[in-house]
């Protein structure tokens, strides 16, 4: 594999000497076409954050690496390459919910997304929304939202676009990534397909180990398409795809021992239909989406443990404008069938039709607000109704005042009731109560913006060792009367040009306390402090990085104890890229990566060293 990997890219770089693609030479206007809107028309008093295409190409490694070096987000996961889950401002992880074009994609089974499976490199963009106000994509999200997003464009003339990543790194490491574009006036479509391989196997610093039994292998095929029907209504699919495969590495003192397996697969398709002409707006959306797990507790031998869901999706949106009051009301309808089984829980089904108003209006140039309703109709639980507010106030001499606030309801998930051994059946949905209140500053070269958040869960969904006295040290899910999180976001970005240089800088922090209100300790596997910051510069063809990353101490243990926790680390990459064409119809790209450049031990999950000092070199071609 890795030497067709290799053959295949001096191949597309000798051949980019002869291609020419006279489409790439008009630049003439394109029309954007999102498949969802509603992030960008209701997020009023919200921070949203977007990493663009050229950030996820500098954070190719996985999903993980790319929120935790650039996001307020909390990254949990397994060693290098295992599971992974986030979380927003001490929630937990199914508190936070990934939306793919507009589309809850968390898993049924167990309420949370895993970040490693996901091909990050095949999203044109990805937006990251904090705070609880997301209502329109379920009423659960109470830490905030991540957003991935395939872009479309109609053009005026045909135009046909190309971008091919490559990759090889330590470790036996390989990864490929091609993207194919194609639009005219009416039909867009783009495709793109991955393929990510590792060995996996460092060496855990300060320890005669490796990281045993660590590879991972993923492919990813993802297409969608836009037809223009007539000039106010368009046809969309998005369709996605994942088939991975990883082993599940050791923890010392005796890493030897592993021998897990775990395959995972989804496919997600979505069709929607728009008509949007005047004040009157419709959208009709169907959805269907599947995802698979095999564990393997012994990769020698074929027997597995599985899960297995299926969603059925319709979605029916509706809005009218009012434009003498610069004001619009939107309704959205959804019915949603989902049905969850593993190997010792028998297929289960949960229906859900939910009903959300949102009035967003802007009662002059400073001042808007968005006001959300929502009310779910469950099989399996009376939900009453959640609500959301968001107020923005902006461009008083380039300062901006935001505040949100907003009421959230979770229910249990299949496997916090139904797993054999550790779920619990006497669980009780949760609630929670949410403020923020933010300002900040924006010109043509700085944004600063600092948050300030309080949350009041009740009957928080919590997974705890020892919760369950009558099973002793095993994890189970447990409701905690009344947990409280109150803590500090603050971002800021830079970008300045001057001659040919260009110097941009962004960071995030976060400071969280989350407290279980019964013991007056912090909850476990929350970090108090977080921040990362990352610096470009560029002149001419050439382009600098660097990023560093400080995680804060981590308590393991209900009771706070320091013998049981994981010590804060600093960790830090850079990089250098140059660009061998820079042509109108041509790009090249060649860089080099260093991962952990100061060669620091650290732990993200106890007793799992992540991987020393390892280098990634790269070609980043578009034509």
């Amino acid at each position: 594999m890795k030497q067709t990997l290799i053959a295949s890219v001096l191949y597309i770089t000798c051949f980019s000497c002869f291609t020419q693609n006279d489409s790439l030479v008009n630049r003439l206007e394109e029309v954007v076409i999102q498949a969802d809107k509603k992030l960008s028309k209701h997020s009023v008093g919200y921070k949203v954050s977007t990493l663009s295409d050229s950030v996820i190409v500098r954070n190719t490694e996985s999903f993980t690496s790319l929120l935790r070096f650039n996001s307020p987000l909390y990254l949990k996961e397994y060693g290098a390459g295992g599971t992974s889950s986030a979380s927003f401002r001490g929630t937990s992880a199914s508190n936070t919910a990934v939306i793919w074009n507009g589309i809850n994609i968390n898993s049924i089974n167990n309420g949370e997304a895993g970040f490693n499976s996901f091909t990050v490199s095949l999203f044109d963009n990805i937006d990251i929304r904090s705070g609880g106000g997301s209502l329109e994509y379920g009423s659960g999200a109470v830490g905030g939202t991540i957003h991935l997003n395939d872009n479309l464009q109609f053009t005026n003339t045909e135009q046909i676009k190309n971008q091919f990543v490559s990759s090889v790194g330590s470790f036996e490491t390989y990864r490929g990534v091609y993207k194919f574009k194609l639009s005219n006036s009416k039909l867009a479509i783009n495709a793109g397909v991955s393929y990510n391989q590792s060995e996996n196997d460092y060496k855990f610093l300060n320890t005669d180990f490796k990281n045993t039994n660590g590879a991972y292998e993923n492919y990813g095929f993802n297409v969608s398409a836009a037809y223009s029907l007539t000039k106010f209504s368009k046809l969309k699919f998005y369709g996605a795809n994942y088939f991975g495969k990883r082993f599940f590495s050791g923890e010392l003192p005796n890493p030897l021992t592993a021998n897990e397996k775990y395959q995972d697969f989804s496919h997600r398709n979505l069709l929607i239909y728009t008509h949007e002409k005047s004040r009157l707006n419709h959208e009709a959306k169907l959805a269907f989406l599947t995802q698979e797990y095999r564990y393997f507790e012994d990769r020698t031998i074929s027997t597995f443990n599985f899960g297995k869901s299926k969603r059925y999706l319709a979605n029916y949106n509706v809005s009218y404008s009012f434009p003498k009051l610069k004001a619009s009301i939107t309704s959205y309808s959804e019915y949603e069938s989902a049905f969850g089984k593993t190997d010792q829980i028998a297929e289960r089904n949960r229906k859900q039709f939910s009903q959300s108003l949102i009035y967003n209006q802007k009662v002059n140039s400073f001042v808007s607000f968005d006001a959300k309703l929502r009310k779910d109709f469950n099989s399996d639980y009376d939900v009453p109704f959640t609500y959301a507010l968001g107020v923005k106030v902006k461009r008083i001499r380039n300062l901006f005042f935001r505040a949100n606030g907003s009421k959230n309801y979770r229910v249990p998930t299949y496997n916090d009731l139904f797993w054999p051994g550790q779920g619990n059946l006497d669980l009780i949905p949760e609630t929670a109560l949410q403020g923020e209140f933010g300002f900040g500053y924006k010109n043509n070269q700085i944004l600063i913006d600092i948050g300030i958040f309080y949350i009041a869960a009740k009957d928080k969904i919590v997974w705890t060792p020892g919760g369950d006295p009558d099973r002793p040290s095993v994890w189970v899910p447990i409701n905690l009367s009344e947990v409280n999180n109150k803590g500090l976001e603050m971002s800021l970005s830079f970008n300045k040009t001057f001659n040919k240089h260009t110097v941009t800088f962004n960071a995030n922090y976060s400071y969280t306390v989350a407290t279980n209100k019964a013991t007056d300790k912090q909850l476990i596997f929350v970090p108090k402090h977080l921040l990362n910051s990352s610096l470009g510069y560029t002149y001419k063809r050439f382009s600098f990085f660097y990023q560093q990353l400080f995680n804060g101490k981590v308590y393991t243990t209900e009771s706070n104890s320091n013998d049981f926790v994981i010590p804060y680390y600093f960790v830090a990459n850079t990089g250098l890229d140059y660009k061998l064409l820079n042509l109108q119809n041509k790009q090249l790209t060649i860089g080099l990566k260093i991962n952990n450049v100061f060669n620091k031990y650290y732990v993200v999950r106890p007793r799992r060293p992540m991987p020393n000092r390892n280098f990634n070199f790269n070609i980043n071609y578009k034509f």
